[in-house]
């Protein structure tokens, strides 16, 4: 066992020592066995519980991952304090037998599994975890659980594939691309190398055949994920991904749902609590916090005294009060307040917004000359102001919230000046003069134009700090091919203005007073997204780029601003 593991098992232990209640039992012996699923195929199965017969409740979660010490040490948490812990690895994985295909078998294995659970002597009811592909596989059996299972905890997983690998046609590189080449069997690490391979593989041109070229192997997979580009696709609304979408509304259990503002996952996991029934949302509970995908705080321009949360205490008291104390929880949503270093608790899921802040963008130079003016009034002067973008050029993503793989540029980070790059157009608000908080989805409306007949137009909202350091709060982006939402290919003529609305990701962030608000217009945000070619068509068959020369139109009849909801 390496020194970083036994420091993370360390961490696991020290979790449960202080925020949640005593030992009360000795750890039995800790069992594997090899459970057979419908097929014949045996899957390697861990099993940690209290000294005695029990019958217990039992925490289950199913994983694909190699960390079983460090599943261990959650056991003998819980064992010690009444429960049972079962792990079970993936078909195909740690010991598992059979191939592992992901998604592919989950369905089938998860309810096979958690029926052979439920069937067990020791076990007295089930509540089921995970975070990632292992909430995943909680999700996917979700509408089909035995009586005895009462309760879901699942972390940064959304119910909307589609979602997750896309926005308007772009694919997300930064989180499905580098989990790929970690599933052809180049694992991701940290090293330089593997960052030069990882982008040198989402640079590779036509992209529908780097799996072959770059990682020896052809996965099918990886290439129906990225050609398949419309959102109405029966790819996405059928089969696996169809009914991953669907589950949601048929769970009748108690769900407890945690995301991260900057965890990649954000959009489809907050999805499944908005599915959810009445009745289910009336026991559940929806927690947002501002991290990434490890739990790790994301904001480092802000005061985050109180922006962690011991998930692992968090999860046991959940599971506690069902399961030990046969008592159905209360609901909650609960989000991190970003710039207050508080959390904040909701009556509605997406939040009523009070109020709405408009600014427009205008063509007038800001006191900044490399930046143009956002003004509370609309222009009535129409102009346009005007850059070129070249795919071979790209704008290097600097702080995002669908970011995975690049783990430096996860979240709020410190941003270039305005003027940084002639592709990127920065516009700049006068002084905040009070704390102005905003809740749910920021809306970006721009009036374009460009010689190409596809492009891409990106935005970025900024937090402008009254010290002149300013970070990312969001960022977004759209094509014209699947410009407004469009959930397929759509055509465009060259030069003709169309009215674009780039929607972010919702967030809860107070922008303080004496601080101002930066919007950057430009084309390209790699690699988080993948470079537009400028081309028509399917963007991973694309073989050639070309330069675009794009306008952005202001004032009279095109009343470009941004829109924000206040609370």
């Amino acid at each position: 066992m390496s020194t970083a593991e036994q420091s993370i098992i360390e961490t696991i232990r020290q979790s449960y020592q202080n925020d949640v209640r005593p030992p009360t039992h000795a750890i039995g012996e800790t069992i594997e066995t090899m459970v057979a699923m419908r097929d014949g195929i045996r899957l390697r199965t861990m099993i940690c519980r209290p000294a005695g017969d029990g019958p217990w409740p039992v925490l289950f979660v199913r994983t694909p991952y190699p960390m079983a010490d460090l599943f261990r040490a959650h056991g003998e948490a819980y064992a010690q304090r009444g429960f049972a812990y079962v792990v079970q690895f993936c078909r195909g994985t740690v010991g598992s037998e059979g191939i592992w295909k992901p998604n592919v078998n989950e369905p089938d294995d998860g309810i096979d599994s958690v029926n052979w659970l439920a069937g067990q002597s020791w076990c007295r009811s089930i509540g089921m975890h995970g975070v990632s592909y292992m909430a995943l596989t909680g999700w996917i059996i979700a509408d089909q659980l035995p009586d005895k299972v009462k309760t879901l905890y699942l972390c940064h997983y959304g119910v909307d594939r589609y979602r997750s690998a896309y926005k308007d046609g772009l694919f997300r590189h930064d989180i499905l691309t580098g989990w790929a080449m970690g599933n052809a069997g180049r694992p991701v690490t940290d090293d330089e190398h593997f960052a030069a391979d990882y982008l040198k593989a989402c640079r590779h041109r036509p992209h529908i055949t780097v799996d072959e070229n770059l990682w020896g192997v052809k996965l099918d997979w990886y290439r129906d994920w990225i050609t398949q580009t419309d959102e109405d696709s029966p790819y996405w609304q059928t089969g696996f991904w169809g009914k991953l979408k669907q589950i949601p509304e048929k769970i009748k259990v108690p769900v407890c749902i945690v995301a991260g503002w900057f965890d990649h996952h954000l959009e489809g996991t907050v999805l499944g609590y908005e599915k959810l029934n009445p009745q289910t949302k009336k026991m559940s509970r929806l927690i947002i916090g501002a991290w990434d995908h490890d739990f790790k705080p994301a904001i480092p321009g802000h005061q985050n005294k109180h922006a962690a949360l011991n998930i692992n205490a968090d999860m046991f008291h959940w599971f506690d009060t069902i399961l030990q104390d046969d008592r159905l929880p209360d609901p909650e949503i609960r989000t991190y307040v970003i710039g207050e270093d508080r959390w904040q608790s909701w009556d509605h899921w997406p939040i009523r917004r009070q109020a709405e802040k408009t600014l427009y963008l205008t063509a007038c130079r800001h006191d900044n000359p490399a930046a143009y003016r956002l003004s509370s009034e609309k222009p009535d002067q129409t102009g346009a102001i005007e850059y070129q973008y070249d795919p071979d050029n790209p704008v290097y993503t600097n702080g995002g919230e669908t970011v995975f793989v690049s783990k430096a540029i996860r979240g709020s980070c410190l941003q270039n000046p305005p003027g940084d790059r002639e592709d990127v157009i920065s516009f700049i608000s006068d002084v905040m003069t009070e704390d102005t908080l905003v809740t749910g989805r920021i809306n970006i409306r721009l009036f374009v134009s460009s010689d190409c007949a596809d492009t891409c137009f990106t935005a970025k909202i900024i937090d402008l700090m009254p010290d002149g350091k300013a970070y990312n709060i969001r960022s977004g982006l759209t094509t014209l091919a699947y410009r407004n939402g469009s959930r397929k290919r759509r055509s465009y003529q060259p030069g003709r203005i169309e009215e674009l609305n780039i929607t972010l990701l919702p967030v809860t962030w107070s922008i303080r007073a004496g601080s101002r608000i930066r919007v950057d217009i430009a084309s390209s945000n790699f690699p988080e997204y993948a470079i537009h070619s400028n081309q028509q068509g399917i963007w991973s068959i694309q073989e050639t780029t070309k330069i675009a020369n794009q306008s952005v139109h202001i004032g009279g009849p095109y009343a470009a601003a941004i829109q924000l909801g206040l609370k």
